[in-house]
């Protein structure tokens, strides 16, 4: 779910909301089934971010993680996926789009700016460079019919990757929520070759087999 929707009960879904959600799946799926460069721990610390949830006096809301991660482009700048640059780059590419839901919007002198240039009929080239064009294309992108299809398939489309491509799950660390460890023993017990069992240490948590 996006950071929008989780932070504001009152918000109504959008298509934004939804596309933003594909790449939090893709961002928690890569975190948790394919080697990368950082450790147990430092995976748990990502994963908290969709599994945060807090009370106010409006309900129940999360989502603040997902808006810092976004903002900072914290998990592109940190992880990197082994032998997967074209993840990193899709994941980067991602982050940094709908991190514009999130940032401050232009301001009145920005806006001004591109109002006089409207008016001028500047060359795209110099419109390009104004600080209000730019993020209200970035925005708009977002809405495009074919934009996020289209931003996959350019990655998919490209070389190298590998050739045998299966999960590999990630340790996530002792300070993993019970929720994700209840989440994850049901996300093994549907994939094909794989199954959950209780760990002898009466943890009750599980591992893969």
């Amino acid at each position: 779910m996006s950071a929008a929707l989780l932070r504001n009960n009152d918000k109504c879904n959008e298509l934004e909301d939804d596309r933003e959600s594909c790449l939090h799946v893709l961002t928690w799926t890569a975190l948790r089934f394919t080697n990368h460069t950082i450790s147990g721990g430092g995976t748990s610390r990502f994963l908290r971010a969709f599994d945060e949830e807090y009370e106010d006096e409006e309900g129940v809301k999360g989502g603040d993680l997902k808006k810092g991660f976004l903002l900072g482009r914290d998990i592109p700048r940190v992880v990197k996926f082994d032998c997967r640059p074209h993840l990193d780059k899709l994941i980067e590419e991602l982050t940094e789009a709908f991190s514009v839901r999130y940032e401050k919007p232009p301001s009145t002198k920005d806006l001004q700016a591109l109002e006089e240039a409207l008016a001028a009929n500047l060359p795209p080239s110099i419109m390009a460079g104004l600080t209000a064009f730019k993020y209200q294309q970035r925005l708009d992108n977002l809405a495009a019919q074919s934009w996020l299809v289209d931003t996959f398939r350019r990655h998919l489309d490209a070389d190298p990757w590998p050739p045998s491509d299966k999960f590999q799950g990630q340790p996530i660390g002792s300070g993993s929520s019970k929720k994700r460890a209840r989440e994850q023993g049901k996300l093994e017990v549907r994939i094909p070759g794989t199954k959950s069992q209780r760990r002898s240490d009466g943890s009750g948590s599980r591992s893969r087999s």
